[in-house]
């Protein structure tokens, strides 16, 4: 079941999980190299290589509890 979230849930759940892990750091290729700057670097939970189009069990659980 897929369910519409906001951006300040999508950043409010990454924020806090523990699993996380940006898709840009997956591939391997490191975080400057792609220039993004950790000033305007954002979590957010559809930037996670678990997001799976919003699959993903914790968010699924996070976004439940609201």
């Amino acid at each position: 079941m897929k369910l519409a979230s906001s951006e300040k849930q999508l950043r409010n759940i990454a924020s806090e999980c523990q699993e996380f892990e940006h898709i840009i750091n997956a591939m391997g290729y490191g975080y400057s190299l792609l220039n993004v700057s950790p000033d305007a670097f954002v979590r957010r939970c559809s930037d996670c290589v678990n997001w799976f189009g919003g699959e993903c069990i914790i968010y699924q659980d996070e976004i439940k509890k609201d």
